[in-house]
């Protein structure tokens, strides 16, 4: 019996029999010719399924139009959760539409604090690996506190710093702290504008990003929480990369978490399946399955996790994540910490917006 594994995105491993070799490679063939991309853009299944379509309903082309326009809420489903989380869009945070033009792994619309330009971010992506600005992805709406994610700084060996970056992690606290001052809890659940306060509340109009960034308010201390060990930290070094300077980033504090990179974790997961497709041995099994290191790597997933609720929920800290790229560990801490901070995530209808947000 011959046989070959597929392993999707989904993890969920297919394993196709053949009574002969020359069977299971004709079926490699297929698979191979499906999954490669195509030579040419012109030939991807949108283009030949738009030109059918132009012929087959060519006196239909506004409805067809309309059917290829994606539905209110594929446009809306950011701007509601930016409202469903309580931010304060009039003093504290905005919403830019620069992203269109700089990374193209991160959403088209994104949170940053209200007085960072256009102009800043774009110097912060250009000193953040693959253009990862730091972006806040999701609010408190008890504490304020936020969560935001990013790419490494590109230091590397010759300890480059940049001052648009610097004050673009600063601000983060202190658009948290202008946040959670100028809004307040209605006994229904809502919030109110510190607008809308007595004077004996709330003492500044905050009319100019100026006025914000001069305001009264001590910021809670940031936590920088990088997924790598301080050593691979470091390393990165070597290729341009590396991580925050704590004497660069007042107010912050860089916990390193010690978690180990894709391959590894790859690695893992193979050994991992390659023990639950062996004849289980009862006298070795559950060393075995240590000598995986599965249940190590889900540990510290976990104890990162619990480290950015701790610091959002009772500490009111923000949080900004990231890993060397920004991705792999730094969507899995973000998004196991909102499962567990927010019941709404835990929902049915929500799955598509976390793994978007995230």
């Amino acid at each position: 019996v011959f046989k070959f594994h597929v392993i999707p995105q989904t993890v969920i491993l297919d394993n196709s029999c053949f009574s002969t070799f020359e069977q299971c490679q004709e079926w490699l063939k297929r698979l191979n010719s499906v999954v490669r991309p195509p030579s040419r853009l012109e030939d991807l299944f949108s283009f030949a399924f738009h030109a059918w379509c132009m012929e087959v309903y060519a006196g239909e082309k506004e409805q067809h139009g309309e059917l290829c326009r994606p539905g209110e809420h594929v446009t809306s489903w950011f701007k509601n959760e930016v409202e469903r989380m309580g931010f304060d869009t009039q003093n504290a945070w905005r919403i830019s539409d620069i992203n269109s033009k700089l990374c193209p792994s991160y959403p088209q619309q994104l949170l940053v604090p209200a007085w960072i330009t256009d102009k800043e971010l774009e110097n912060v992506a250009a000193f953040r690996s693959w253009k990862r600005f730091p972006a806040v992805v999701y609010r408190h709406q008890s504490t304020g506190a936020v969560i935001a994610r990013c790419g490494q700084p590109e230091v590397s060996w010759w300890g480059w710093r940049n001052a648009d970056d610097e004050h673009l992690v600063q601000s983060i606290a202190k658009a948290c702290a202008v946040d959670s001052s100028g809004r307040k809890h209605l006994t229904n659940g809502g919030y109110t504008n510190g607008s809308d306060l007595p004077d004996t509340d709330f003492e500044s109009s905050m009319t100019n990003s100026s006025e914000v960034e001069t305001l009264a308010i001590q910021p809670h201390k940031l936590l920088i929480l990088d997924a790598r060990s301080y050593a691979a930290a470091v390393a990165n070094r070597a290729k341009g990369g590396g991580c925050e300077c704590p004497e660069y980033y007042p107010n912050c504090e860089v916990v390193f978490m010690g978690m180990a990179n894709i391959h590894s974790i790859r690695k893992s997961f193979q050994s991992l399946r390659f023990l639950c497709t062996q004849m289980p041995d009862p006298a070795n099994w559950l060393s075995a399955l240590e000598s995986t290191k599965w249940l190590q790597h889900l540990s510290l997933l976990l104890k990162a996790a619990l480290l950015v609720v701790n610091a959002v929920d009772r500490d009111h800290r923000p949080v900004l994540v990231h890993c060397s790229d920004g991705w792999d560990r730094t969507p899995q801490i973000v998004a196991l910490s909102k499962l567990l901070l927010d019941p709404y995530y835990r929902t049915i209808e929500v799955p598509l917006k976390l793994h978007l947000k995230c």
